[in-house]
């Protein structure tokens, strides 16, 4: 029978000639640096060596709260991060103004085409595409199609 320490320990033990002055303890720095495990959340390419970081890719930041800078009283915060293949550090803040993130140095924004966004109805389209179908001979799936535009 091996002895297994307690997992959650509730008390510490403290010898009896322990003196707590005697502990050495750490200065807070001044500034307000926290470090987070963020995904990025947009699409870029890295300057330095034109790496894609795609959305959603997970990076270790530093948080800084940009100093004196507010918007409608929202504190606007920059992250600093460094690309995964050559080192090099990216940053980027928060933007209240339009909902989104402001690339500030070593990237490249990459706007990506969402195919599951739904078109936007134009009716002139779907009449050339209606003319187009009506044009071709004998196509089994033809009278399908032309009465679901006959029902717009």
């Amino acid at each position: 029978f091996r002895w297994i320490p307690e997992r959650k320990v509730l008390n510490k033990y403290y010898p009896h000639d322990f003196d707590p002055s005697k502990v050495y303890k750490r200065k807070k720095s001044g500034s307000k640096i926290v470090r987070v495990r963020t995904m990025i959340p947009f699409t870029a390419i890295c300057v330095q060596c034109g790496t894609y970081l795609y959305r959603g890719t997970k990076f270790n930041t530093i948080k800084k709260k940009i100093s004196n800078q507010t918007y409608l009283g929202i504190e606007l915060y920059r992250f600093y991060m460094n690309c995964k293949v050559c080192n090099a550090i990216f940053y980027f803040r928060t933007d209240p103004k339009s909902g989104s993130y402001q690339i500030e140095k070593g990237l490249k924004h990459i706007k990506l085409i969402n195919s599951n966004k739904p078109a936007a109805k134009n009716s002139n389209n779907d009449r050339e595409f209606y003319l187009k179908l009506k044009n071709i001979p004998n196509n089994k799936y033809l009278k399908i199609i032309l009465n679901k535009f006959k029902n717009k």
